[in-house]
């Protein structure tokens, strides 16, 4: 099977927005992994920033010339859930409304990511992550579903379980677009 790669061009005008997704995603990461004192402000303000951090660094990757309309439209919806999300999250006025609110978001963005991968994937050589990055979304928002009993400090748990793995993969992908977009150099 030969290697894909992606067009050097394509690659230099996506590093940057790679790279802002994959720091902010392994920063909220690294939060939830070493936190230890959650509460419940602690847990909706995370979240919050979170989403709407993610959303502007999606929106920032989704923007650019290569990314195609398909991948662009789906990508851009889930973008506006989790500034919605985010908007919600710091009003939630209970552990099991944050839970939702939380899984909402991250079931939006992972189908919206898979279903725009999908419709690209023979096209755009980088949908292939959005591919691993759309089900691992909408498994984190399905166990935030199931786990809206919980307290904050297992909401923060069930996303950032989601989140390392999301984080990795996002490292990954923008190191692999700094070394093809290195090739047009």
């Amino acid at each position: 099977m030969p290697i894909t790669r992606t067009d050097p061009r394509t690659a230099a005008r996506l590093t940057r927005p790679a790279w802002t997704r994959a720091v902010i995603t392994a920063a909220f990461a690294l939060f939830t992994v070493f936190s230890t004192g959650e509460t419940m402000t602690l847990a909706r303000l995370a979240l919050a920033a979170f989403f709407v951090l993610g959303a502007a660094a999606l929106w920032e990757y989704v923007k650019a010339d290569p990314v195609p309309a398909a991948l662009r439209a789906a990508v851009s919806i889930g973008a506006v859930v989790w500034i919605v999300s985010g908007i919600a999250a710091v009003f939630a006025h209970s552990a099991a409304a944050l839970a939702v609110i939380a899984g909402i978001g991250f079931l939006a963005v992972g189908a919206a990511e898979l279903i725009g991968a999908l419709k690209v994937r023979g096209s755009f050589v980088p949908a292939r992550d959005h591919l691993i990055l759309g089900p691992v979304g909408m498994l984190t928002g399905a166990g935030l579903f199931a786990g809206a009993g919980l307290d904050p400090h297992g909401i923060l748990g069930i996303s950032g379980m989601g989140v390392v793995i999301m984080a990795v993969l996002l490292l990954i992908s923008a190191a692999g677009l700094s070394h093809e977009a290195k090739a047009e150099a």
